[in-house]
């Protein structure tokens, strides 16, 4: 081979070479770019969510304070002290309490009365006559605790029940006071509840009491 084929091919390697190494230097060039532009990309992402966001709590914070809504409160105590259905289940719930007692009062008299007769005459009875009253006196005292027992559930069940049909018939009535009366919202308010402050203002407590006696005394 001649000495300039030599020439003429080491030429050709010396190109190639540089143009290897031309590339290499744009590639590296062309990269932070990229990163730049991702980074740009997700930080104006970013803005637009947080904007968004922003928005949005905005858009929620003029609903709640939107003033064309109505609201008022009642005071929950008072309604159960002057509301005359409140009155009536307070009084029943009661007179059944006091039945319940009664009638456990009048076992354990009677369980007394026979623990007494048996102990005057305990030392002049025989065994087997002793041995009849003791478990007589047994006998009554089981009886005297599943009666206890089963007031006791009879007057939960009765409460339950009771305390059940009261609340959902004043929800009706207070379905038609609150739409009557115009109001979006009506709260219940007591000393020591999960309302920490209301306005005097919007207490309609008085006019609720009013309107749901009215209202149950129409319907019994």
């Amino acid at each position: 081979m001649s000495k300039n084929s030599h020439l003429v091919i080491y030429a050709i390697i010396f190109s190639c070479l540089v143009a290897l190494f031309i590339l290499q230097i744009n590639s590296k060039e062309k990269s932070p770019e990229k990163i730049t532009n991702k980074e740009n990309f997700e930080s104006e992402s970013q803005i637009n969510l947080d904007t968004d966001f922003t928005s949005e709590l905005i858009m929620d914070s003029s609903v709640i304070n939107n003033p064309s809504f109505k609201i008022a409160f009642v005071n929950s105590d008072t309604v159960s002290k002057y509301y005359k259905y409140a009155q009536k289940v307070q009084s029943n719930l009661l007179s059944k309490r006091n039945e319940a007692e009664r009638q456990i009062r009048n076992k354990y008299q009677s369980y007394e009365n026979l623990v007494k007769d048996f102990e005057k005459v305990a030392p002049i009875m025989g065994e087997r006559e002793k041995m009849e009253k003791a478990q007589k006196i047994r006998l009554l005292e089981q009886e005297i605790m599943k009666v206890e027992q089963d007031l006791s559930e009879q007057l939960a069940n009765e409460e339950l029940t009771m305390t059940q049909s009261y609340i959902l018939k004043t929800n009706d009535y207070m379905q038609v006071i609150g739409k009557n009366l115009g109001y979006d919202y009506v709260l219940s308010y007591r000393i020591g509840g999960p309302m920490l402050y209301a306005n005097p203002n919007l207490n309609i407590t008085s006019k609720v009491i009013d309107l749901l006696n009215k209202k149950y005394q129409t319907n019994n």
